[in-house]
């Protein structure tokens, strides 16, 4: 088991061989959109460049969860 430092509620830093409660998080990688995603959300949206940009916002969270 490994020693790691850890820092309690309070703000004081410890040592603890305690394992982690939940696995450590991989990095994902990012999905980003493609130029033809971006003209179809742009012609769909209907009052500018707020609804277009939620409409990114949402294919983004869309691609990537």
């Amino acid at each position: 088991m490994t020693e790691r430092i850890v820092t309690d509620i309070n703000g004081r830093k410890y040592i603890t061989n305690e394992p982690l409660l939940h696995g450590a998080k991989t990095q994902r990688t990012w999905v980003g959109m493609t130029d033809d995603e971006h003209m179809v959300l742009y012609t769909k949206a209907d009052s500018g460049l707020h609804d277009w940009a939620r409409a990114i916002e949402a294919k983004l969270k869309e691609k990537n969860t």
